[in-house]
Formats: C-alpha cells, sequence, structure tokens
C-alpha cells in the first residue's frame, strides 16, 4: 500500500461515509483520521458536514490529505442553484453530487422523476459538476418491460451512474455484466457486499464477486471505488478494517 492510500491502476479506493454515520457523529475529525490511517484517502460525503463550513471542512480534508470524490445529497437541492451543496462541493473540490429516488417516485410519476433528472443535471452542470445516480435494488423493478436504472439512463443521457454492486445483485443482476453494460457512464462504483438472504455483510464474506468487478472496470473510466456498509454486526470501524484488509488482498 502506497503513502497516499490504495491506488490500483485507474482507479483510487475511498468510503462511503454512510457506513461509519454513528462515529463520526460522536468525533467527526477523529473517526476521519482512523479511516485515514486505514490507507482510505477519499470521502464520499452523505447529508452530514460534521457540522463544519464549507471552508472548514475543506481545510480539515486539506489537513488529514484525504479527498472527497461524491456528495450524496437529496435531488431538491442539486436542483437549487443557491443550494448550500454547492458550496460545499466548490470548496471541496468535488465533483460528482449523487442521488437516488424511491421506488413509489417511479411508479407514481416517472416523467416527473425525469424532468427532475435533467434539472438536477443542468444546474450541476452550469456550476462544473456532474449528477451520479446511485441505485438501489428498486430500480431493478420494471417499468415498461425494462430495468428502471436503464431506462434512467437512456431518458437523461447526461445522467452519470453510481453503481453499487449489492444492490445490483440484490435486484437480481450480475453486478460485474450490468457494470461493463454501463461502463461509460460510471465514474464511481460502491464495493458492497451481500448474503444469499440479501443481509449486507462485510466485503469478502458475502456472494458478490468483485476479482470479477475489478476486471470489468480496469482501465476505464472508473476514478473511485467506494466501500460501503449500510450496517453491521461489529463496530463500523471493525466492520471497515475487515473490508479494507480484504480490499488490499484482492487489489
Amino acid at each position: 500500500m502506497k503513502e497516499k492510500g490504495i491506488k490500483m491502476s485507474n482507479f483510487k479506493v475511498g468510503i462511503q461515509l454512510y457506513t461509519v454515520r454513528e462515529p463520526l457523529k460522536q468525533d467527526f475529525e477523529g473517526t476521519l483520521k482512523k479511516l485515514s490511517e486505514m490507507g482510505i484517502k477519499g470521502v464520499e460525503l452523505a447529508f452530514f458536514y460534521g457540522e463544519l463550513e464549507p471552508d472548514a471542512l475543506a481545510t480539515l480534508m486539506k489537513k488529514l490529505d484525504m479527498e472527497v470524490c461524491g456528495i450524496y445529497e437529496r435531488f431538491d437541492n442539486i436542483c437549487n442553484p443557491d443550494s448550500k451543496v454547492y458550496e460545499y462541493a466548490k470548496a471541496l473540490g468535488c465533483k460528482y453530487l449523487t442521488c437516488g429516488l424511491g421506488l413509489q417516485d417511479f411508479r407514481d410519476d416517472f416523467a416527473g422523476c425525469v424532468a427532475k433528472f435533467k434539472k438536477a443535471c443542468e444546474v450541476a452542470s452550469s456550476k462544473g459538476m456532474i449528477v451520479c445516480y446511485h441505485a438501489h435494488s428498486h430500480e431493478f423493478e420494471k417499468i415498461d418491460g425494462k430495468y428502471i436504472m436503464d431506462k434512467i439512463l437512456a431518458e437523461v443521457p447526461p445522467m452519470a451512474f453510481e453503481a453499487d454492486t449489492a444492490w445490483i445483485k440484490c435486484g437480481g443482476a450480475d453486478p460485474a455484466g450490468y457494470i461493463k453494460k454501463h461502463l461509460s457512464r460510471i465514474p464511481l462504483v460502491h464495493f458492497k457486499d451481500v448474503k444469499a438472504d440479501n443481509k449486507i455483510t462485510e466485503l469478502g464474506n458475502g456472494e458478490v464477486d468483485f476479482p470479477a468487478v475489478l476486471k470489468v472496470i480496469l482501465g476505464s473510466k472508473v476514478g473511485w471505488v467506494s466501500y460501503e456498509q449500510d450496517n453491521t454486526d461489529l463496530t463500523p470501524l471493525e466492520s471497515t478494517k475487515i473490508s479494507m484488509d480484504y480490499l488490499k488482498s484482492i487489489l
């Protein structure tokens, strides 16, 4: 492992901070420091900014030698050019804003969702940023005989795709195969593992074939692989250590 963190070919390895949301609430800087010590140099924020203003957060990230590879936010905020998320993204040098919607939103008004996506992409583009749709398993439900995720990408050409290995598998698709299908639209990938009963688990303990995914993304436009785990029977930091050790072993 190099001093700057794990790096393999075209991409770097980070973490979606939702994984350690509880420790962050208790000790924001201390938790980030522990992640950095594990070799994690990239983070994706999710709603929580450590109660710091944009410039203060940027100063902290620089102090820790960490990058912000993405910011997960609500679509309404991304659609609002005056939203503070753009102040954070600019201060942090973050290019990608990630987001998602619920299944009922699509069932109730798919055309309305597409209109919102196009608006978000338009506003983000005016700020020099890119919107990435982060799919969960319900985007692999079908509307008009097609996966919702396929329809989103077909109808909103400016939108990028943040693929999540566990949710693709839970949705009934093959992670490596589905990522390959849309590889040109994917700058960010969430590495997340899931057991046969669809329970989220530490990387390497579940059903996802990560070496196959790595084979697909090597040499592609994927810039970041971010580990994420929604819940665990361990402490979040213990869980993260197990998963990062696994990542190091396959990289």
